[in-house]
């Protein structure tokens, strides 16, 4: 048994030995070709700086909303989202209202809401030092139009084509966004605002963060606080929309009710003003008549007043209140990967790829070409030593 031992112990020494690395030969070896490494890593350096200077810089804002606490019996922090909007949430309470604040990041990314936004007027930004240098200030362009680069200049084909067809074309450009059909142009502007929009809610607290991301910071922060307010809009609109019908409705009511009013009390007015002298019974039934319809209808259209006020008071009761935590503020510096550590990591890249080839690459490509050399060798003896069999 310590024979056998002893040879295993001696066995295993024998494999570390064979699978141990030698650091310092590696680094002797990475030595001797650090001319091909510092030139390889400084082309791939190259190649960093023209992708660096190719990529766009990006400027993130976000806005925060947070939900209204309304008094203590309104259930801890669920009853905060619900109060938000004046509903239930949809995070442990009942309600039967379809609309709740999870549903934020949707509305943000649907297509009616995006293409809403077409006509939003935004400035790029110009530094005080390049207008101290001669640039002019930035004029204001919807953000379609920046999106889709419609006032870039044009080249000679697009100008002689709107030389022929530019009343066809303005015509239709103040034609109306159909969500439902979209052209090329327009699917690709819902496209990048869908990819730079977002929302993001937290549904324990309620708190709502959008953010949005634009290559210039001016348009970023204009863009977020657009956002901002076309959704509270769009939530404000849901939610009071029924309240809004039933105040048409009896504002319509009340209006009608008036026109009544005034007739039977017109009615009413010119009898009595030419049968005073009449003692006739059916004069004074005809007179009594008009003063029953006359308080009928003052009633009626005193119950629909009340109705339009009380209408028009329940719009503002439903109007949900959105508290801005954070507004949009112009970002100073880019958001993302800055170019520098592009530069680096394609630096990087290159020594590693280049250490990679010294290591092994060389190595088990010259290797390969040695097997494929001598199977191609073997190969042809074994060929002719068949031919002379055969001869």
């Amino acid at each position: 048994m310590d024979k056998e031992e002893l040879y295993n112990d001696s066995q295993t020494e024998e494999n570390k030995e064979e699978f141990q690395i030698d650091y310092a030969a590696l680094a002797a070896k990475l030595w001797s070709r650090k001319v091909f490494i510092i030139l390889f890593s400084f082309a791939f350096a190259v190649l960093g700086v023209v992708v660096s200077l190719q990529m766009k810089k990006k400027y993130t804002v976000s806005v925060t909303l947070a939900p209204e606490v309304q008094g203590k019996n309104s259930g801890g922090s669920l009853g905060g989202i619900a109060s938000m909007l004046g509903m239930n949430s949809a995070i442990g309470t009942g309600g039967s209202d379809a609309l709740n604040i999870t549903l934020f990041p949707e509305i943000c990314a649907s297509t009616p809401f995006l293409t809403n936004l077409f006509d939003i007027k935004v400035t790029p930004y110009v530094t005080p030092k390049e207008i101290r240098e001669g640039a002019k200030p930035g004029r204001p362009i919807s953000i379609y139009k920046y999106i889709s680069k419609e006032d870039e200049p044009k080249g000679w084909f697009a100008t002689f084509k709107e030389s022929i067809f530019g009343k066809e074309e303005k015509e239709k450009k103040n034609k109306k966004v159909n969500p439902a059909q979209l052209n090329r142009k327009e699917y690709g502007v819902v496209g990048v605002l869908s990819k730079n929009i977002s929302a993001d809610v937290d549904k324990k607290t309620g708190i709502t963060t959008i953010t949005v991301t634009m290559d210039d910071p001016q348009i970023a922060t204009q863009v977020a606080d657009t956002v901002c307010q076309r959704l509270q809009e769009y939530i404000i609109n849901y939610r009071t929309k029924k309240a809004k019908e039933d105040y048409d409705y009896y504002r319509m009511l009340a209006d009608e009710a008036h026109k009544k009013l005034v007739k039977a009390q017109a009615a009413y007015a010119v009898s009595v003003d030419f049968d005073r002298s009449v003692i006739l019974q059916s004069v004074n039934s005809e007179k009594q008549r008009l003063q029953e319809e006359a308080s009928l209808a003052n009633q009626l259209y005193t119950q629909m007043e009340q109705q339009k006020e009380m209408a028009k008071a329940k719009i503002q009761e439903l109007k949900p209140v959105f508290a801005v935590v954070q507004p949009a503020t112009m970002p100073l510096f880019p958001s993302g990967t800055s170019r520098k550590m592009v530069v680096l990591g394609f630096c990087f890249l290159g020594f590693c790829l280049s250490a990679a080839w010294i290591l092994f690459g060389a190595e088990f490509i010259g290797k390969f070409h040695t097997d494929l050399k001598e199977k191609i060798k073997e190969q042809n003896e074994t060929e002719e030593a068949e031919k002379l069999i055969s001869d």
